[in-house]
């Protein structure tokens, strides 16, 4: 299991994390969401033992990551921006990953490169943006570790090679029961495929939940006015987001029970349907309700 616990990061006394827990369990895909400078990738540094915390601990199974080669070796990372020795082949890089990591498996590297097709005799430093992350992610999953985390590694990538990806991802998690730490501005990709979630707001956890519960917090409803909604409509506190074309009307309300449903009936709607309301409109809503 990993526990991050009541971690406190700062540079130059501006506090970029503070206070924040999570536990990823094995066999669990956990994403973390949040504006850009929300300190997500701060917090990754500190999983993964890049940075030391000001404050707080992260165990992997009860043990700190923080200058311990033992735990590190258990743990894959798949940074934003992947530096790696730019004048190695693939193939060398590969062999310096077999000399370093005793459970690095080449096989499984090759199975992953039957799909993501890098060519093994390049250069590193000719490699795209999206070529490096392929790269990273074969080399740091056929590490087999433990954990996987994962800073924005769907950057760079196509949608195909995208779509690819999460599917390894998701066969990796069933098959060796991983447990997986994501990071992404892909929300449609994490809402496929994470169990829970947890949003940073300024470098605080503002929620943290299951996915089932994260898309339940709000409802979005069509509706229909078949005269037009009236002022009464619009002045509706549950309401955080309202449009229309024509006479169906797209809202986001909060604490949708049913007396708000009587209400838009009685302010005139002839329709009243819930619909899916998405991770990525979900984060939008919200983020829009706390500049109100």
């Amino acid at each position: 299991m990993l526990e991050v616990k009541n971690i406190y990061k700062s540079y130059n006394k501006n506090q970029v994390v503070k206070d924040v827990s999570l536990t990823v369990m094995p066999g669990e895909i956990h994403g973390l969401i949040g504006e850009n400078s929300a300190g997500k990738t701060t917090l990754i540094k500190c999983v993964t033992g890049i940075y030391k915390a000001d404050k707080g601990d992260v165990l992997y199974d009860e043990k700190p990551v923080y200058d311990n080669p033992e735990v590190k070796e258990k743990i894959g990372y798949v940074a934003d921006y992947n530096e790696y020795i730019k004048y190695y082949t693939i193939s060398q890089m590969v062999h310096m990953y077999e000399k370093f990591y005793p459970a690095f498996n080449k096989e499984k590297f090759n199975d992953f490169n039957q799909i993501f097709k890098l060519p093994v005799d390049k250069r590193i430093m000719t490699l795209s943006k999206g070529q490096k992350m392929r790269l990273a992610f074969m080399l740091e999953t056929a590490k087999e570790p433990d954990y996987l985390i994962l800073d924005e590694p769907t950057s760079g990538l196509d949608p195909v090679a995208k779509a690819k990806f999460f599917e390894l991802l998701i066969n990796e998690v069933e098959q060796r029961e991983i447990g997986v730490l994501i990071s992404s501005h892909h929300l449609d990709g994490l809402e496929k495929i994470c169990d829970s979630v947890t949003m940073m707001h300024e470098g605080v956890v503002e929620r943290q939940m299951s996915m089932e519960d994260m898309k339940s917090e709000l409802v979005k409803l069509n509706v229909v006015f078949e005269g037009g909604a009236g002022k009464a409509v619009y002045d509706l506190p549950q309401i955080l987001r309202i449009s229309n074309v024509g006479s169906i009307y797209t809202m986001v309300v909060k604490e949708y029970d049913e007396s708000f449903d009587k209400k838009l009936r009685e302010l005139g709607a002839s329709l009243v349907e819930p619909v899916d309301i998405s991770l990525e409109e979900l984060f939008v809503v919200l983020e829009e309700a706390k500049e109100d």
